[in-house]
């Protein structure tokens, strides 16, 4: 009786491969032609006529609309004039189009937000790309394929995508786009906005912040190599199916500029979608899909993909250092959060009551993520309402100059001239006077809270729970 072969006999037994290979001759082999690759379906040319001009315009005009940033990396800061005039050449014919076709109002001239202007501006893009569809398909209707239109259109997206991954990745790596602010420390829950929650619960963890930043950068650079544009154009997929979800469930401002990359992302996946279906889905091969170089020489090709790398990591380097600046400020004099212990104006303690609207309650310093002054000042009042202001701390002679009065959850500055003096009396104590501050003459004393008192920020990681902590 034969024994049972075993693992320990897998060497013995004979080895048949499923299909013999050519050997390799040290060369490139020449693509093989494939008939279908040659002859598109006439939905597929008409599909791609579209996607061609729509997302042509929307990268031109999101590459021209990043490229004062990216200057800025360099340290530049020069590109906005140019941008700022080119929007307002395009404000009539999106003013006219909004108010007359779409019954919307245009305010003013913001891009890559939810603005009017914004949207009316897409809806344009549509409808030219809808039209040059049509004529392009009329004129060139006995053409069977883009082959190599194709391969030149997706570099030119590819590194459209790729930096816009690289735009938002590093803002998020580079925590600058979701910055911890101390005053959601002390600011009632129940006056976040549903945008305000998400900031606020994806600064207190940076590392998540970080980790989401590291995932749009990966996609950004695998889309700059021409083999790896599936992997890429995938996971950018994910990374902005999440990101357009959150924008629509907690109402933030970059609608159209996610949905646009989402779109872009699967535009670029479609050649690529049997064999990622395929794939993921079934034990099939996938199907081979023929890849048409941008130029008829090998040597060029080779230049051609060095060229793309040195540019998008170019880009990324450029990138981060715009980042990297915005992420250096100094920490400021007097960084942190003050508790009124006493108010007084005209000479007078104000008791601290609720529905006094002058007296203090707390201020807050902290570093200016989003404005141009050197120190952001908060200012609570007894009935938890804010005001912000952006200004400049004097630490030679004890003077906060308050320039800029910041409309809340804006970017709005109105112009003011308030000064104000402190000194300390004692370790964790300060004290601020203005002799005019809303017409009246001010005396405060504030002790300082620390930021890693509240459970916000206490509380770090456990690996070991006995009981849960959720409060």
């Amino acid at each position: 009786m034969r024994r049972p072969r075993t693992a320990d006999d897998a060497s013995e037994l004979p080895s048949v491969p499923a299909e013999e290979e050519p050997e390799s001759s040290g060369e490139e082999p020449a693509p093989q032609r494939d008939p279908e690759a040659e002859h598109w379906h006439l939905s597929t040319r008409i599909g791609f006529r579209f996607g061609v001009v729509y997302f042509g315009l929307f990268g031109l005009a999101g590459v021209l609309g990043l490229l004062p940033i990216l200057l800025a990396g360099l340290g530049i800061r020069s590109g906005w004039t140019s941008v700022l005039n080119a929007l307002r050449l395009a404000r009539p014919p999106i003013e006219w189009t909004a108010a007359h076709v779409l019954g919307l109002h245009v305010v003013s001239v913001q891009v890559g937000s939810d603005s009017a202007f914004q949207w009316t501006a897409l809806f344009l893009l549509v409808m030219i790309a809808a039209a040059a569809t049509v004529v392009w398909s009329v004129l060139d209707r006995r053409r069977t394929h883009y082959t190599r239109l194709f391969a030149w259109a997706q570099v030119y997206l590819r590194f459209v995508l790729a930096i816009a991954m690289f735009y938002f990745g590093m803002a998020k790596a580079i925590p600058t786009q979701m910055p911890f602010v101390l005053n959601r420390l002390v600011e009632p829950f129940g006056n976040f906005s549903p945008e305000g929650v998400l900031w606020s619960q994806v600064s207190v963890s940076q590392p998540y912040e970080i980790l989401l930043g590291a995932a749009e950068l990966l996609a950004g650079v695998l889309l700059l190599v021409p083999r790896a544009t599936a992997a890429g154009a995938l996971l950018c997929a994910v990374d902005m199916t999440q990101v357009f979800l959150l924008n629509m469930t907690y109402d933030v401002r970059l609608k159209t500029v996610s949905s646009q990359f989402l779109l872009l992302s699967l535009f670029l996946l479609a050649p690529r979608a049997r064999r990622v279906l395929a794939v993921l889905f079934s034990d099939r091969a996938a199907p081979a899909l023929r890849s048409v170089p941008l130029f008829g020489s090998a040597r060029a090709n080779r230049l051609a993909l060095v060229a793309q790398l040195v540019v998008g990591l170019s880009v990324l380097a450029v990138t981060g250092a715009q980042n990297l600046r915005q992420w250096a400020h100094p920490t400021p004099e007097l960084y942190g959060i003050y508790q009124v212990v006493g108010f007084s104006s005209e000479g007078y303690a104000r008791d601290p009551l609720l529905t006094d609207e002058l007296r203090w309650r707390r201020i807050v310093v902290d570093r200016p993520f989003h404005v141009s002054d050197p120190v952001v000042l908060t200012i609570q009042h007894m009935d938890d309402s804010f005001e912000e202001y952006g200004g400049a701390i004097d630490p030679k002679r004890h003077f906060i100059d308050l320039h800029n009065r910041i409309a809340l959850g804006t970017y709005a500055e109105t112009p003011v001239r308030v000064r104000l003096t402190y000194w300390w009396p004692g370790p964790g104590q300060l004290i601020i006077d203005a002799d005019d501050y809303a017409g009246h003459r001010i005396h405060a004393r504030f002790t300082q809270l620390d930021p890693k008192s509240f459970p916000l920020v206490d509380r770090g990681f456990s690996w070991i729970q006995e009981q849960p902590y959720n409060r």
